[in-house]
């Protein structure tokens, strides 16, 4: 026979071994099948996420808007736009007020003609909201009639809220964007990050991803006691060693391959349901989330070629000592040393201070690299742990005898059924320490900030309509508000030298962000600064008869060039108040402003909420500001339930969710390897049973066989998890971190959840071992 047809035949006996006996554990490879597949699922969709970010930078390079500054001014543009973005509720709206300014104006991508003035141009989200009830305060807002829908290609995401709106007189000059030849001519695609907030990123996704790795790695290995003892009874009857390690090899593929599988069709489903379903605010379209085909073929191939490599490096005992794998005899010691180098390695390149290093990439790798190093290392130390524990501990009750014993014999076993364990613990613990962390940090901004304060800040019309007073005015009588502090500022400029800034407002709201004695309508006054509000660089006290420049950068004027104007008889003040809205230089009434024109005083508004203030005040607040304020920004203070606190909370739920699912599969890998071993000693059980061995005592010893290994686990878990979160938030915030104990309570409560469930499962097929059945031998 050939070499071909030998391997052939070789590999096709280790498959029939698998599947093709009718005592084939069907129950095991469905398990192996299961945990590979959610392995492969994961690291396919870890490879679309470049495609995916690629595509959204697609997609918002073929929307995008060069920013219109004064330099432009002087040139025709083929489309302005000004910034439409709002809000409702807690969801964002972004839009655009577009204006085409040639006939052979070029379209943003989802648009096959631009919206007429007053009417409005719709992402299928924003439609659906805009159908709902309740939704008035924000159609109130938008500026025209709904007549169309943007198409896919012009969203970054199903779910988005976006809008066109039409618009009329925008010039070069007040346009807050424009388009001379294509849309995203100015857009820079390159990702730009901190160097610490890259670090913090790869760090997360080595913790996520390493994890399944290992978990893969560990369901591959399901009854290795059993595949051991079965290759070495091939070895004893004649074959070769070659022959065991291309039969194992063909027995493990079987899972590895169905795993592969799985994986596949467990992604299609996935990739064909993306796009209908949203998670946290997240949604993506099907066709941008595909894998980086050579990462695909990666993951196709090295899942089953590292499951193989796995079982051919686990032969030794049955190619080297075949009988002693038969006979089950006492396994070898295992070193130590051995195992605590990785844990050596991760830890020096922890501790190496990441950023004094030059090179940016040697910044990321370096900590990556050690923090995968540490994961590792848990999983590699967990089987000395164990075996160490059982051969110590030799005194106790019986069932913990019993327990010890086992575990002396099989600690290989134990460990690897709960090293996916650890390191999932490990990375889950770490990352909810970070969690955590930045809560306490939000935290701490809430305590400095009040809960009850909107600003708003925007123009004031290009017509020289005053808005102001009659945005105070509507938002003063709205039900839940307590104050509005109003007022106008402008920016001022004398050459390239210096600059300085001016507040206009009555003297009723004078009297509250500054102190003065009197006021009349006409008054200037210079605020006094405190140690506490020094002057920036270049500022210096306003003097009368000074000749100052408007500054019209940001401004909503009606051409370039400059105005003139000359600071008025000043009064000496107080210093601000805290209800002051910033520093200004100078503090004038409106008859001192006279001179300022209307159209390029930009307009600002402090609104104080009542403590059971209603919940839709502020929509309302947005929609009056929108009345009388050509595109304003309005912001809230931050609060509990707001965008940070909601994303904090999803994710520490996602990773409770994960590690919910990944320790119910791994507690079906501990109920078969516990089930197995039962059958493997049902003639000692019944011997046990004979004698008058209690139920009681060998069900608690089931139970400690998996709850000591457990045990171990998290007792090497959470310290590194512990760790490892500490060392990343100090690394990137420098400040003390918190420490999430209740998530660490539920992720172990998981585990023990998962030993109680795995020892009353094995219950029945423990008493059924005890019967006197067990003794007959045919």
């Amino acid at each position: 026979m050939s070499r071909s047809r030998t391997w052939i035949a070789d590999l096709v006996l280790g498959i029939r071994l698998a599947i093709g006996d009718r005592n084939t554990p069907w129950g095991r490879l469905a398990l192996m099948t299961i945990g590979i597949g959610i392995g492969v699922l994961v690291l396919l969709a870890s490879a679309a996420l470049p495609n995916w970010l690629a595509a959204r930078d697609q997609r918002i390079a073929a929307r995008d808007m060069a920013h219109a500054t004064a330099e432009q001014s002087q040139v025709p543009a083929a489309v302005l736009g000004l910034d439409g973005r709002t809000a409702f509720g807690r969801e964002a709206v972004e839009g655009l007020l577009v204006e085409p300014r040639r006939p052979d104006a070029p379209l943003p991508a989802g648009l096959d003609h631009y919206p007429a003035a007053g009417e409005l141009i719709v992402s299928p989200a924003l439609a659906d909201l805009l159908a709902r009830p309740g939704t008035e305060l924000l159609r109130d807002r938008l500026p025209g009639t709904v007549t169309g829908t943007i198409g896919d290609d012009g969203l970054l995401s199903p779910g988005e809220l976006y809008y066109y709106a039409g618009a009329t007189g925008l010039t070069e000059w007040n346009a807050d964007y424009r388009v001379d030849d294509h849309f995203g001519e100015t857009y820079d695609d390159k990702f730009n990050s901190t160097p610490e907030a890259l670090m913090l990123w790869s760090i997360g996704a080595c913790a996520l991803l390493l994890p399944v790795i290992v978990f893969v790695i560990s369901t591959t290995r399901l009854a290795e006691a059993a595949r051991q003892r079965r290759l070495a009874a091939l070895r004893l009857v004649g074959a070769s060693a070659w022959q065991v390690r291309r039969i194992a090899s063909g027995e493990t593929l079987v899972g590895a391959t169905t795993g592969v599988l799985a994986g596949w069709v467990l992604f299609a489903v996935c990739h064909w349901a993306v796009d209908r379903l949203e998670v946290a605010g997240f949604s993506a379209f099907v066709d941008d989330f595909t894998p980086v085909w050579w990462l695909a073929a990666l993951i196709t191939a090295g899942v089953p070629l590292t499951t193989v490599l796995i079982a051919l490096a686990a032969l030794r005992g049955a190619v080297g000592d075949p009988l002693g794998a038969v006979r089950q005899a006492m396994p070898r010691r295992r070193r130590l040393w051995p195992r605590l180098v990785p844990l050596v390695l991760g830890m020096v390149g922890v501790t190496v201070p990441w950023t004094e290093i030059g090179s940016s990439d040697l910044r990321i790798s370096i900590p990556v690299f050690a923090v995968a190093l540490v994961l590792l290392s848990v999983p590699l130390l967990l089987p000395w742990i164990v075996e160490n524990v059982a051969r110590r501990w030799h005194t106790g009750p019986l069932a913990w005898q019993l327990a010890l014993r086992r575990l002396h014999l099989t600690s290989g076993t134990a460990a690897r059924s709960v090293s996916a364990i650890a390191v999932v613990v490990t990375g889950i613990i770490a990352l909810q320490t970070m969690v955590a962390s930045l809560e306490q940090q939000y935290q701490r901004l809430s305590t400095r900030t009040s809960t009850s304060e909107v600003n708003v800040y925007g123009q004031e019309d290009l017509t020289g309509r005053e808005g102001l007073s009659a945005t105070r005015d509507e938002i003063a009588a709205l039900p839940g508000v307590r104050s509005v502090t109003a007022q106008h500022t402008v920016s001022l400029r004398s050459g390239e030298r210096s600059a300085a800034s001016v507040a206009i407002a009555d003297c009723a709201t004078i009297s509250r962000i500054i102190e003065v004695g009197e006021c009349r309508d006409g008054d200037a006054f210079s605020p006094t600064r405190t140690e506490h509000s020094p002057p920036e660089e270049g500022q210096r006290p306003l003097r009368e008869g000074e000749r100052w420049e408007i500054d019209r950068s940001g401004s909503n004027a009606t051409g370039p060039g400059t105005i003139a104007w000359i600071v008025p008889p000043v009064l000496p003040a107080g210093p601000r108040t805290p209800e002051a809205l910033n520093a200004p230089n100078l503090v004038l009434t409106p008859a001192a402003a006279a001179g300022i024109p209307m159209e390029i005083r930009r307009v600002s508004l402090t609104v104080m909420r009542d403590e059971h203030a209603p919940p839709q005040l502020l929509d309302q607040i947005r929609t009056a500001a929108w009345h009388h304020l050509p595109n304003p920004d309005i912001y809230e203070s931050y609060t509990e339930g707001t965008d940070p606190r909601i994303a904090l909370n999803l994710v520490k739920y996602g990773l409770l969710a994960g590690a919910l699912v990944v320790f119910s599969l791994i507690g079906c890998s501990l109920l078969v390897t516990a089930v197995e071993q039962i059958h493997e000693r049902a003639r000692p059980m019944a011997v046990l049973g004979a004698v008058g061995a209690k139920r009681s005592t060998l069900v608690w010893s089931a139970f400690l066989q998996n709850a000591v290994p457990m045990l171990l686990a998290t007792a090497i878990a959470v310290p590194a998890g512990y760790g490892l979160g500490v060392l990343i938030y100090v690394t990137d915030f420098a400040e003390i971190p918190a420490l999430d104990l209740p998530g660490t309570a539920a992720v172990l409560a998981f585990a023990a959840v998962s030993v109680l469930v795995v020892t009353a499962l094995t219950a029945p097929t423990l008493s059924k071992a005890m019967s006197p059945d067990g003794l007959h031998t045919e």
